[in-house]
């Protein structure tokens, strides 16, 4: 999964937009502390952050680098040299950058041809081949559970072999129900495993993804009523409910 650091708004869409107009599953945070809280969470393959030409910068991206040592981190210089009052630094430059240990930098202005394929470099790196994947790793990283197919290596979803297009979120939060099916859990407890929250406040966030998730399942062709695979337990939270979907499934 990839990770956008970008605080410039319209070019963060600008580079969310060619990551989806590519098939690539990511997040995009406006700040580095939105980005440590994601990454605390779970694990990023490729983090894509913002170089604006100040030392202030660097030493983000520096210890971002630092806290990140699995991660392959990205620098895209941006447009504005300007951010938060924030002087350009002459004696700042793509050497600096590499330095401080990032694996990649991209100057401007954005060319999607270039970016795109230094993404693709790295996912070739990055992603195992067929030969090298251990029977064990499979089980730990693909899941099958009833018309659910889920498989970490590449980020994707089949239902009765229909590919469901989510966000990164989305799947996080399936693949988490997928290997706890029919297991209860409150929002609170879904903020802490899938968000990474350890405090309240945020119920409503997972209300939303939960509905969008049912509106997603519930589009799939090859399935009838797939939203109701996901369950409100009413009082507690929510649930996968296989066994409950399974025998409907039979009976109809």
């Amino acid at each position: 999964m990839i990770l956008v650091i970008y605080s410039g708004n319209k070019f963060q869409q600008t580079i969310s937009q060619c990551l989806s107009k590519h098939g690539y599953v990511h997040d995009a945070v406006s700040n580095f502390q939105s980005a440590s809280s994601l990454l605390a969470a779970q694990h990023y393959s490729l983090v894509i952050a913002e170089s604006h030409g100040s030392v202030m910068c660097l030493r983000r991206i520096e210890s971002l680098v630092a806290d990140n040592p699995e991660s392959w981190v990205m620098a895209v210089e941006s447009e504005r040299h300007a951010w938060l009052g924030e002087p350009a630094d002459e004696a700042v430059d793509e050497a600096d950058y590499y330095e401080v240990g990032v694996d990649d930098y991209l100057a401007g202005p954005f060319c999607e041809r270039m970016f795109c394929a230094r993404i693709r470099s790295h996912m070739r790196r990055s992603m195992p081949s067929q030969e090298g994947i251990r029977t064990s790793l499979e089980s730990d990283e693909r899941i099958e559970i009833g018309p659910l197919k889920v498989d970490q290596r590449y980020h994707s979803v089949t239902i009765n072999g229909q590919v469901l297009s989510l966000t990164a979120r989305e799947f996080t939060l399936l693949d988490y129900f997928c290997r706890h099916p029919n297991q209860v859990f409150s929002r609170n407890q879904l903020l802490s495993e899938v968000w990474g929250y350890n405090h309240e406040g945020y119920e409503h966030t997972v209300n939303t993804h939960i509905n969008r998730l049912r509106t997603k399942l519930d589009k799939v062709n090859s399935i009838e009523n797939g939203g109701q695979l996901v369950e409100t337990v009413w009082g507690v939270g929510y649930k996968l409910n296989i066994n409950g979907y399974t025998q409907k499934a039979l009976s109809a």
